[in-house]
């Protein structure tokens, strides 16, 4: 349990298989309303079957997780780590999601840190590869805040599709 600036209480979990139906509406909810850059690894394609089995196989891997941030029963964040088939070994990718509403309540900094504990706990997790946009300004202060740092992107697993306005930065775990 963790308190917003505004004294919400949010509650940070690791996603489960009943949680499918309502992670896809939110997830469609982030795509449309923010542009932050939602990863396929979040499931946002997926039909509620598929969502529920993934999440399932979540569940069960220690190199991809995917945990929510609840206020009140209802998501408003979530924060995942995804290692790819071609990643360097050891290395995640992070995607964060966080409805408008919830923006700079402190939401983003605490399901970053809950994602960062939950690597540091691992022996499997060395890095973790975040992408966004040069404009971000703010969140990029609260990566930077957190130890990460920017890389060439053509050293990173998420070097596919890279637009010119985007950076990616590492987080060395190990």
């Amino acid at each position: 349990m963790k308190f917003l600036k505004d004294n919400t209480v949010l509650d940070i979990q690791e996603a489960k298989s009943k949680d499918a139906k309502d992670l896809l509406a939110f997830l469609e909810k982030v795509k449309n309303e923010s542009n932050f850059l939602v990863l396929k690894d979040t499931g946002v394609d997926k039909t509620v079957e598929e969502q529920e089995e993934y999440l399932n196989e979540l569940r069960n891997k220690v190199t991809s997780k995917l945990f929510l941030g609840k206020v009140s029963g209802s998501i408003i964040a979530s924060g995942g780590i995804y290692h790819r088939k071609d990643s360097i070994e050891g290395n995640v990718v992070l995607d964060i999601n966080v409805l408008n509403a919830y923006l700079g309540l402190g939401t983003e900094e605490h399901i970053l840190n809950h994602v960062i504990n939950y690597a540091r706990i691992t022996s499997e997790i060395r890095s973790i590869d975040i992408l966004t946009t040069k404009d971000n300004k703010d969140i990029i202060s609260v990566y930077e805040q957190t130890g990460f740092k920017e890389i060439d992107a053509k050293d990173s697993d998420i070097n596919h599709g890279v637009e010119n306005n985007t950076i990616v930065l590492r987080l060395k775990i190990k």
